[in-house]
């Protein structure tokens, strides 16, 4: 049974560009059909061609794409190390909450201070005073999420 190679297949097994082979089929030499070329119209162009020559192409990039499908698994992480990670991760989230937290509570004293303080001035402090506890309040509200 004659062989059917696509126009790609059947350059590599004569040697030569691809871009050569779809001339030589425009200009007649070779008889094509739907893209593809009988190994015996080939064999009759080309009579040097060597149907090895293509199989082990095929072959040697069979190989190469299973490396790379091999390559790509292997360099997933682990389920281990994606733990470890997550357990890092939260480690870390729960210190940045305690550090919020230590914040929050620095802005209530701050501004507790700040009221006493405000109690113990003449008019015109307490007036100033207020203002920058009116704009500390409204700064905290700001930085909170909604």
């Amino acid at each position: 049974m004659d062989r059917l190679l696509s126009i790609s297949q059947a350059a590599r097994m004569v040697g030569v560009p691809r871009r050569l082979l779809q001339q030589h089929i425009q200009e007649g030499r070779i008889a094509a059909f739907e893209g593809h070329i009988r190994l015996s119209e080939l064999h009759k162009a080309y009579p040097e061609a060597d149907s090895d020559r293509s199989g082990m192409v095929e072959k040697v990039q069979r190989i190469r794409e299973a490396a790379l499908y091999k390559a790509n698994l292997e360099s997933r992480p682990d389920a281990e190390h994606l733990a470890t990670e997550l357990q890092r991760a939260r480690v870390e989230a729960a210190r940045l909450q305690q550090e919020l937290d230590s914040y929050r509570q620095l802005a209530v004293e701050t501004e507790e201070r700040l009221l006493k303080l405000q109690e113990q001035c003449d008019a015109r402090q307490a007036m100033l005073l207020g203002t920058l506890v009116g704009w500390f309040m409204n700064q905290i509200k700001l930085r909170e999420p909604n």
